[in-house]
């Protein structure tokens, strides 16, 4: 198994399109400083769902079958959900950090959290460059052109909020632990003002994103195996383990030992 990283400038983990698709390949591949995860995969022509978790990204999904060509821009979702996928369908997928999606240009980021929409709703003028994907033969082909021709409509090069990208930053280094109050002190604006900015831009309260920043650190050790199950939850920040139950019931669909026990899967 690929040891799984979270940072700041990381893609957080999905573990349903690993379990749930045959093929499923990934790369990160470096933007503007920042990092970018394209993945592709083929859908079983018996599953017609995979399971979803709050991941504070966003991510653009193409669907590579000729027959039932069609693109999706999706925000985060906030509870664990199980997404619907065309059997037997080749998917390429890119997924942008939180931090790129400060510099989203199509729309606020807020305006996607826990929706799905057809990508050419959101984005102007890429019907073209989706058939040009998705009549591509390879992940590596379709990286490159979703780089050269889409990223310059998706992402501005106008500059982020500073303010926003630096919380982001410190969410992430204190693995979701860090209160709105310790925000508040550390930068010198007031609680009120740094949760009326997150709602703003993200359509998240700074507690919303850190649970979910918390859950996502937490997966990826357990991902990793580098965390146990009785010391998960003093670990990671959580009051006790019923606190971490909670959290992972929600997010997941899953308490954290159904989670261990997938991750024991051949695809693992």
């Amino acid at each position: 198994m690929n040891r799984i990283e979270v940072a700041a400038n990381l893609p957080p983990v999905q573990y349903g399109f690993r379990l749930e698709t045959s093929s499923y390949q990934e790369r990160l591949v470096p933007y503007q400083g920042q990092t970018i995860l394209y993945y592709q995969y083929v859908m079983s022509s018996a599953v017609d769902v995979i399971r979803v978790v709050p991941d504070g990204c966003l991510d653009v999904l193409i669907c590579c079958d000729r027959h039932r060509p069609h693109s999706l821009i999706c925000g985060t979702i906030l509870r664990g959900q199980q997404i619907p996928f065309h059997p037997g369908a080749t998917y390429f997928g890119v997924r942008l950090t939180p931090l790129q999606s400060l510099q989203l240009a199509p729309a606020p980021f807020r305006d996607l959290v826990d929706r799905q929409l057809f990508l050419t709703d959101v984005v102007r003028g890429v019907s073209h460059l989706c058939d040009d994907i998705a009549e591509k033969t390879s992940f590596e082909q379709r990286i490159a052109h979703f780089e050269r021709y889409f990223l310059p409509k998706l992402l501005s090069h106008q500059q982020q909020s500073e303010m926003l990208a630096y919380c982001l930053q410190q969410i992430y280094h204190t693995k979701g632990n860090l209160s709105i109050e310790q925000l508040a002190a550390d930068i010198g604006f007031s609680a009120r003002y740094i949760r009326k900015k997150f709602v703003e831009t993200l359509g998240l309260s700074p507690k919303q994103y850190s649970r979910i920043t918390r859950f996502q650190h937490t997966l990826t050790a357990m991902m990793n195996q580098s965390a146990y199950a009785g010391c998960i939850a003093s670990e990671h920040g959580y009051y006790d383990q019923s606190h971490l139950i909670k959290d992972f019931k929600q997010f997941s669909l899953f308490t954290p030992m159904q989670i261990l026990t997938l991750m024991q899967s051949p695809s693992f």
